[in-house]
């Protein structure tokens, strides 16, 4: 194994299990049970505003371990795409230290931050366990498809809503299209060579 492919398969490793840690850990503080109130009408909100707290500093610096990607494909040390590379990595960063690191307070009480972390969690988990995977040589037909199809439903959920995080769509929703229609190739590409 090469020295570029041990660091690529440590780093795809590093973070999928970063990624993965941030996915199990929204899971169960949604489903942890919520102190007893007489008004039950809001207990799932309750536990969604558990998430930042808990997730906000790992899930930022996480991100931020991304920006080294953009290295990568600028190097050469992977054949992804600068443009698209920087493009998801820039906004992710700008979404997590201009918004939800720099407004705590509306980025907390608010469930799209759960479902933000949901999104981003469970894809770049899946991600970078298939490249892992490809790097160790393991062919994982049900990783692949995970990876080449989550997305279409995640995309959209990671971009999130209106309000709080109404700047980074500012900046989401130009690169979005051409994000999911690049997805959406490399998903044909991927799934066609079987």
């Amino acid at each position: 194994m090469t020295i570029k492919t041990t660091y690529l398969l440590l780093y795809n490793t590093l973070s999928s299990t970063l990624w993965l840690r941030i996915f199990l850990s929204v899971i169960a503080i949604l489903l942890s049970p919520t102190p007893p109130t007489t008004d039950t009408s809001h207990a799932p909100l309750r536990s969604a505003t558990n998430v930042y707290p808990h997730l906000e500093p790992i899930t930022r610096w996480t991100q931020t371990l991304a920006i080294t990607e953009i290295l990568h494909a600028a190097t050469g040390l992977t054949r992804a795409p600068v443009t698209t590379t920087f493009t998801q990595v820039f906004t992710r960063c700008v979404q997590v230290w201009a918004v939800n690191y720099q407004y705590p307070s509306p980025t907390a009480s608010s469930p799209a931050y759960a479902a933000l972390l949901l999104a981003w969690s469970a894809a770049d988990a899946v991600r970078y366990a298939y490249f892992g995977f490809l790097l160790a040589g393991m062919s994982v037909d049900g990783v692949k498809w995970l990876r080449y199809s989550l997305f279409i439903v995640l995309y959209p959920v990671g971009i999130g809503r209106a309000g709080v995080f109404y700047f980074c769509l500012v900046l989401y929703v130009p690169g979005a299209f051409m994000m999911y229609s690049y997805m959406l190739k490399q998903r044909r590409k991927a799934l066609k060579r079987e």
